[in-house]
């Protein structure tokens, strides 16, 4: 018989995060897990995703598991690894993805971030699917990695990504001093994102947790930076080397907006979409309750979460099944990005 030493041990359990007000911080992830399950997964914690899909780095979709979760309140997974006597198969392609996205058609999630990088056939993929499901009225937007051959390559790639794109990366980002993959690198931009108040921007904000980035983009005329930036591609640079201070240049995504517009654009629609109204009898009280909660989410959008200036919506009643809620306009404030100091020096 072996004596045993009595030991005690502790384990680091995370907090899930709540959808609080204001917050979208449901993350869809799609890539390769180290199993054949094909079923989409919902999982609350690292812990539990892990246990479920393992932790194998060289499936992307495990390796982006914590990196997500800095931010997120549940991840759902979509598998697409397939095994065959031993052997992995984990490309994520144009039709794999689509099979994958199929699989979640409908459902409530607010940032799609797929484990690999995006290519020229796979955003209008995403792109197309993004449509359909704003069209459902449940809109999503997405986060991605470029890895073209070049600074014009991820320009053009850019050009395709449409009106739903959150981010996009070509940087590494060392985080606490450890240099993370480019798909890591997004997966904990992704995370960072769905951490953030919808109402928030990047625009000149540090990254919490980064201190370092590969690789350090020139802004000068002819500079990558610059050529990234104007293609709406979300850039870091360093702006306290000292206190290991970087910070995202301008979050304007390629439909020029900023990330802050697209995400409350999108937070907005779902929460006047009313989904809780669908199948109730169309009784004529029916339509001052639509309109009530309507007003409802007016004043919490407007005035208690302050994600935009204001929002101005009509309803009616268009037949015995149908109420019709136009959104005729959100306004926004803009971003200030740039500010002009006049000095007067007087010499007495």
């Amino acid at each position: 018989m072996t004596a045993v030493i009595p030991s005690i041990h502790v384990y680091n359990k995370k907090t899930q995060l709540i959808n609080n007000p204001g917050m979208a911080a449901k993350i869809a992830v799609i890539g390769a897990f180290k199993t054949t399950e094909t079923n989409p997964k919902l999982f609350m914690t690292v812990e539990e995703a892990q246990e479920a899909f393992g932790t194998d780095d060289t499936f992307n979709g495990c390796a982006v598991i914590e990196d997500l979760f800095v931010g997120a309140s549940s991840l759902l997974c979509v598998n697409i690894a397939t095994e065959s006597s031993g052997t992995w198969t984990k490309t994520i392609d144009a039709t794999n993805l689509a099979t994958a996205l199929a699989k979640i058609k409908g459902e409530d999630w607010d940032i799609l971030f797929v484990a690999d990088t995006l290519t020229d056939t796979l955003i209008p993929v995403i792109d197309a699917y993004l449509d359909i499901t704003y069209e459902m009225k449940y809109p999503a937007g997405f986060v991605g990695v470029l890895n073209g051959s070049s600074t014009a390559a991820d320009v053009t790639s850019a050009g395709l990504a449409g009106e739903h794109c959150y981010a996009l990366l070509t940087q590494q980002l060392e985080v606490n001093g450890t240099t993370k993959s480019l798909i890591k690198s997004g997966a904990y931009l992704c995370g960072l994102i769905a951490g953030m108040n919808v109402g928030n921007t990047l625009t000149m904000k540090a990254l919490t947790g980064v201190t370092g980035v590969t690789p350090e983009l020139s802004f000068e005329t002819g500079g990558a930076g610059k050529a990234l930036l104007e293609a709406g591609i979300m850039t870091v640079k360093c702006q306290d080397r000292t206190n290991g201070r970087y910070i995202v240049v301008n979050s304007e995504q390629p439909n020029g907006l900023d990330l802050y517009i697209n995400r409350v654009r999108d937070y907005v629609v779902k929460q006047m979409s009313l989904h809780q109204f669908l199948g109730e009898r169309n009784r004529e009280i029916t339509l001052n309750a639509v309109k009530q909660e309507l007003d409802r989410v007016k004043n919490q959008c407007v005035n208690t979460l302050d994600l935009c200036e204001d929002i101005n919506y009509t309803v009616a009643k268009e037949s015995s099944s149908c109420i019709g809620i136009t959104i005729d306009s959100i306004l926004f404030a803009g971003i200030i990005t740039r500010i002009n100091v006049y000095v007067r020096v007087e010499v007495e």
